[in-house]
């Protein structure tokens, strides 16, 4: 069962967690490949409960100077003014060529939500990935478009996949999510060796903070104002790829734009 701090904070948002599964795994060796001296494997099996309080594994392999490591961690946080997804994974293998040493970690994660309100989020983001790794973070509406099972282009799709030289993106966001079901979908996977030059580490994790703004803030400034007004109609009309004056997600700024922005003009968060 949840806890009852954890179910007042989730029950005083308007996304609710509905359900949610997936999979930690971390494994360590080291020590000479045909007969190590450790060999640790673990696997986590994720549930709703354990994505909203945190799930973290460790392992760790150590023998004087050498050493394989790996950590998998994963959590959805969801509070009144917003939510925030994060995943990190990483590891290291340091060994020689008599001692052979290797890690991994692998993430897979998903949780179903209902939003129970049209909003509009602002989102920092970064995706950072180094070695052999890679993190991915999708955010898709997947019911009720269509037909009830007929899903959406995701709003968030982003993945990183390195080799050797890091990689690190990080930018805002400010998006509309119509009232509904939602999916959270988060993955990651390293490869360390020692065996491999540069691979002796490997880092891939994210971060997305996600705060609720007001419908007619379009800028994401978290004020309505009349730097607002100025972006909408500078992109006034049909919008070929996402215009962030087209507040309701119909794929044109129009008027019923323009009165939302003025509807709300004054809110802040």
């Amino acid at each position: 069962m949840l806890q009852p701090l954890l179910i007042s904070v989730v029950l005083s948002s308007p996304l609710q967690p509905t359900s949610g599964y997936g999979s930690t795994y971390v494994f360590n060796q080291l020590g000479p490949w045909n007969n190590p001296d450790c060999f640790e494997g673990n696997t986590i099996n994720l549930t709703l409960e354990g994505m909203l309080e945190g799930s973290s594994d460790h392992l760790l392999c150590i023998d004087g100077q050498y050493s394989s490591q790996s950590r998998a961690e994963t959590r959805l946080t969801i509070t009144q003014d917003g939510f925030n997804m994060h995943v990190n994974g990483w590891g290291e293998a340091v060994g020689s060529d008599e001692i052979a040493a290797y890690s991994r970690h692998d993430i897979d994660a998903t949780i179903d939500l209902e939003l129970h309100a049209d909003s509009r989020i602002r989102v920092d983001w970064f995706l950072f990935g180094a070695g052999l790794a890679s993190v991915q973070l999708a955010l898709q509406r997947i019911g009720d478009i269509g037909g009830p099972s007929d899903p959406s282009a995701p709003i968030i799709d982003r993945v990183v996949s390195t080799y050797i030289d890091s990689i690190m993106l990080d930018g805002i966001d400010v998006l509309f999510m119509h009232q509904g079901r939602w999916r959270i979908e988060m993955h990651s996977t390293h490869h360390a060796m020692y065996t491999k030059p540069g691979f002796m580490h490997g880092f891939a994790r994210t971060n997305h903070a996600a705060i609720y703004v007001p419908l007619g803030d379009v800028d994401g400034s978290t004020v309505v104002d009349v730097q607002d007004v100025l972006v909408l109609l500078s992109q006034f009309g049909p919008c070929t790829e996402h215009c962030l004056g087209d507040l309701d997600g119909n794929g044109a700024v129009d008027v019923t734009d323009l009165l939302q922005v003025l509807g709300d003009y004054g809110q802040f968060n």
